[in-house]
């Protein structure tokens, strides 16, 4: 009895190790599948980084010599400077997140060696009890037992040894299993981050040489002054025309807003002034009726007062369909729309891993000696990128420039309009009342290459800074 008790002992100490090595071989599933997540939106911005400076670097390739002289050659080589420069930012970050899982992983493989440890350590001690207690002396030990009783229960144990013994293979062979993978994991991080190393590095070199290729082609440029300024002139007034047909747009679409707004107060009005004529028709009757009955003797003092103060009723005309209250918005308008007064650092971008190749408002060119203004700001992206808008609103205006595509223009609550220019293909129709992040069309090609897409923001005739409203 002794024996039965002392490997009860042995398989009680034996099986209380394997709640805490399961416990440890637990992933941590949720941290591993943001990392996941990060990473994939970084290698995301990355491809189509990579895009957009294949594509400039393609229509450069194209360009003659004189082109290659060019304001055009010369605003492809400092967009291709912006992307590259995002490029290598994002190849920084990208490093970061590795080095991250390769910290992760090795503390995974560290947590599995160790689990891996005390398993083998079980194991060994298991199969020395069985050695003592079991194996082929289980016959012995049954025969050996005082009674019929204490025979059933040694055999009860003997099947504990046996189950213990195959449960210990089933670990190691899992852990096993676990210990390669995260050793193969490590190693592939290892190799990710030598080959990220290595595309930095190229990264920088191609940077470094577009900035001297900028160089060399503005002092070809400059060298000619007539030219220069022939083609500075050129630049200037594509900018200009941009801006003056987008205002023009937005003052014609304010100018509509604010004559629709008096359009409604004057109906509201003129329904004030019909209730104000029937109230007065209605107790200019009351009083004549008054003075009628009085003077027939029919109505005594005391009624006489109570109907010389009668309750004022008011009188209401029926609306006109679709109408709004002035300086108001339509519920339809209000109910799509987000509302721009609140949502400042929230709206999403119109287009997915872009790069700001213009800033908004007057900016200095240190390259042309020139300062520039933007009404909103110019978002570099890959040809044919899918442009979305921001917020829900009303389609009211849709124009096209031979220099800058389609323009479209949004209606918002509260005055807000959005412009989205150097759009290619269309997919909304004036007058239709659009979603949040509803396909408006895609970028078009630009000369220069690449693409383009403009962006404003307008409160009434005051032009916003649209990064205030954008995600940062």
């Amino acid at each position: 009895m002794y024996r039965v008790l002392r490997i009860a002992a042995v398989l009680m100490l034996f099986f209380s190790g394997f709640p805490h090595a399961a416990t440890a071989a637990v992933p941590e599933n949720s941290e591993i599948s943001r990392i996941m997540k990060e990473r994939q939106a970084v290698e995301q911005n990355l491809l189509s980084l990579k895009q957009q400076l294949k594509e400039y670097q393609s229509k450069l390739n194209l360009t003659t010599r004189r082109e290659s002289q060019s304001f055009k050659a010369l605003e492809n080589i400092r967009n291709q400077i912006l992307v590259l420069e995002r490029i290598i930012s994002q190849n920084q970050s990208y490093l970061e997140k590795l080095d991250g899982d390769i910290d992760r992983l090795r503390q995974k493989l560290e947590g599995n060696r160790q689990i891996y440890g005390r398993i083998s350590d079980d194991f060994r001690r298991t199969a020395v009890s069985v050695y003592k207690y079991g194996g082929n002396r289980e016959i012995e030990h049954l025969f050996g037992a005082g009674s019929v009783n204490n025979a059933l229960v040694r055999a009860q144990y003997m099947g504990f040894f046996t189950r213990a013994i195959r449960h210990d293979v089933n670990e190691l062979q899992q852990v096993a299993v676990k210990l390669e993978n995260s050793r193969l994991e490590l190693e592939q991080s290892y190799q990710q981050k030598a080959a990220m190393v290595r595309e930095q590095e190229r990264q920088l070199k191609t940077w470094a040489v577009s900035k001297k290729e900028k160089e060399v082609v503005l002092d070809r440029l400059k060298k000619n002054k007539q030219e220069y300024a022939a083609q500075l002139e050129a630049v200037q007034q594509k900018r200009r025309q941009l801006q003056s047909r987008i205002e023009s747009l937005i003052l014609a679409e304010q100018r509509a807003m604010e004559v629709e707004r008096e359009r409604q107060k004057k109906i509201l009005e003129a329904r004030r002034l019909e209730a104000k004529r029937l109230e007065a028709k209605r107790l200019e009757a009351q009083r004549a009726l008054i003075k009628k009955e009085k003077l027939q003797g029919q109505v005594p003092d005391t009624a006489h007062k109570e109907i010389k103060k009668p309750e004022k009723v008011q009188v209401k005309t029926p609306e006109k369909p679709g109408a709004v209250v002035p300086g108001g918005d339509s519920p339809e308008l209000e109910r799509v729309s987000a509302d721009f007064d609140t949502v400042a650092g929230s709206l999403p971008w119109p287009v997915r891993s872009g790069v700001v190749a213009q800033k908004f408002g007057s900016v200095e060119d240190k390259d042309l000696k020139i300062v520039t203004t933007n009404n909103g700001i110019d978002i570099s992206v890959p040809e044919n990128t899918q442009v979305r808008a921001v917020s829900g609103g009303k389609v009211v205006q849709i124009a096209f420039l031979p220099t800058f595509g389609n323009i479209v223009i949004i209606r918002h609550p509260k005055s807000y309009l959005t412009v989205y220019a150097n759009l290619g293909q269309l997919n909304v129709v004036k007058d239709e009342l659009i979603k949040s992040q509803q396909l408006l069309g895609v970028s078009g090609r630009m000369a220069e290459g690449g693409s383009v897409v403009h962006f404003e923001i307008w409160k009434g005739r005051i032009k916003q800074n649209p990064e205030k409203w954008l995600r940062r």
